[in-house]
């Protein structure tokens, strides 16, 4: 039906419009949920028309990771569609594609125009083959949602089942450090490039808490001479020939600087250079790695070391918020694999810090929280600590059951996220200088930055995305 293209892309604009007037969100969602609902073909038809699309999936790091390849397609100057706030389903899609449709349903200066878009894991599953990527990039496969999800090899299953379906022209980049998502790659019967990390590491087995342990492909044991945190590493399989391949793109001398961010080698097939990074840990370092092999297979030629040294954090990932009594430092956890490595990242800092951690059981969340246990949150050493969230309870169990006890004052269970914020905040010293560490699940993350939005600390996720 000629018509409905425009109307269902009216309908959508009107929807999010009035979300953003009555306060109820950023129209990020039902926006593309109302404009699917009225014309279900319309994401794979508007990205048809596009010059390509290069797709975003894993389960840690798809919102950094395409922010960043986002920054390195645009420093290249190209013209970038993307979904930045990281509603990443399809009518996450879809919204981000409604700004650049015209009146008549098309997308406006198309031929010119590369989408780079991240996709939650079964999203991509259902999604792929219909959008047709030129480049799908694989960040990493961990536990997470197990009542959304299931476990990893259900969604390595679907992913398989989803590269057979990939134009063969398309080019698969992945994670060779991950034995779930190498095995899924090798399905593809196109082009295929690989990012790793290449440190020096003690740990030679697999994290107590980590997914994969035998050969994807035989079920065999695998045998790991590194692992750099939880299943991920250099492996080779006793049974068969399954190995880590070698990255095309890899980071060597990693340097961590806490909070502050970190430095290393990136060495790209034409290049090895030094950069320093305001993103912390050894994690956004993979995402970095990443970004860099997407433009490569994407043939978007930039001087990644410069932009990279540049690129700012994504909202409430590693996110700084100026209030009146101090700097909140935003970091997202919402599975153990991420969870367990900004502890890490914490452990790093000079000094205790005052921190607030909050969790929720929102759908986005995940409704079971039993991913808590584990958490080492054993590695947390808070110099004072308030717990919060509509799970609070729940997690002040488990503190209490990993010994964490503050070394100022007592540890505050505050249900909710306001009252938590409140309370973290008022201790002394009230100051500028203050630094409150907030670890947060999802929705726990969107609902603080609300409150600081309303407080006039800092702008709605949708702009400061933006």
């Amino acid at each position: 039906m000629p018509l409905r293209r425009p109307a269902a892309a009216l309908a959508g604009r009107t929807a999010g419009w009035l979300s953003r007037l009555t306060r109820r969100g950023g129209g990020t969602a039902v926006s593309g949920l109302v404009t699917s609902a009225l014309d279900p073909n319309f994401v794979p038809a508007s990205l048809s028309q596009l010059h390509s699309t290069i797709t975003v999936t894993g389960t840690n790091g798809k919102t950094t990771t395409t922010a960043a390849l986002c920054a390195l397609a645009r420093a290249a100057g190209q013209p970038i569609l993307t979904n930045p706030t990281g509603s990443n389903l399809e009518r996450g899609l879809a919204a981000a594609l409604l700004p650049h449709v015209n009146l008549t349903g098309q997308i406006r200066d198309a031929p010119n125009l590369r989408a780079i878009l991240e996709l939650d894991e079964w999203a991509f599953a259902a999604l792929a083959p219909t959008i047709r990527p030129r480049v799908a990039v694989f960040l990493n496969l961990f536990r997470d949602q197990l009542d959304r999800y299931g476990e990893v090899d259900r969604t390595a299953a679907a992913w398989m089942a989803t590269i057979d379906r990939l134009d063969p022209h398309a080019t698969v980049v992945a994670n060779a450090d991950d034995p779930a998502v190498v095995a899924v790659a090798r399905r593809h019967r196109g082009p295929l490039v690989f990012f790793g990390v290449d440190i020096a590491t003690d740990a030679t087995t697999p994290d107590a808490w980590a997914d994969v342990r035998r050969c994807p492909i035989c079920d065999g044991r695998l045998d790991w001479n590194r692992v750099v945190y939880a299943h991920l590493g250099s492996y080779r399989c006793r049974s068969c020939d399954f190995h880590r391949p070698k990255p095309d793109v890899r980071i060597t001398d990693f340097q961590p600087r806490g909070l502050a961010g970190s430095c290393y080698r990136l060495i790209t097939p034409d290049s090895n250079r030094h950069v320093e990074v305001k993103l912390p840990g050894l994690y956004n370092a993979y995402n970095l790695a990443a970004a860099v092999t997407g433009v490569r297979a994407a043939g978007i030629e930039t001087d990644a070391g410069s932009v990279l040294e540049t690129f700012q954090p994504a909202f409430g990932r590693a996110e700084t918020i100026l209030t009146p009594g101090g700097t909140i430092v935003l970091l997202l956890v919402k599975n153990p694999t991420g969870a367990n490595q900004t502890l890490d990242l914490l452990r790093s800092e000079p000094k205790a810090l005052d921190t607030l951690v909050l969790l929720n059981d929102g759908v986005a969340d995940g409704e079971d929280v039993s991913w808590i246990w584990d958490v080492e949150f054993e590695r947390l050493s808070p110099r004072r600590l308030v717990v919060g969230g509509r799970r609070a309870e729940d997690l002040a169990l488990r503190l209490k059951y990993a010994g964490v006890a503050p070394t100022v004052d007592r540890t505050l269970v505050c249900p909710g996220i306001g009252p938590a914020l409140d309370a973290a905040l008022a201790s002394e010293p009230r100051s500028p200088s203050r630094r409150l560490i907030v670890l947060a699940t999802y929705t726990a993350m969107l609902d603080l930055r609300a409150i600081c939005t309303r407080r006039g600390w800092v702008d709605p996720y949708w702009k400061a995305a933006a």
